[in-house]
């Protein structure tokens, strides 16, 4: 099933779930925060950016 940008509208706002501000968490600080937290946040994004292209090799390769 593919996306198709004409005909899906999305969700109308009294619909949705979260706000922006509910989405976007505050950034860290390179000064205030451990290194150990600074290695957890770079350990995840690099889990999360390994999971979106293995789904996305898996779509490619199996229909």
């Amino acid at each position: 099933m593919a996306l198709n940008l004409f005909e899906d509208k999305g969700c109308p706002l009294d619909r949705q779930r979260f706000t922006w501000k509910e989405l976007v968490q505050p950034p860290i600080s390179k000064l205030d925060d451990d290194a150990f937290t600074r290695v957890r946040v770079i350990l995840m994004n690099g889990i999360e950016i390994e999971a979106i292209r293995f789904s996305h090799g898996c779509a490619r390769m199996n229909r």
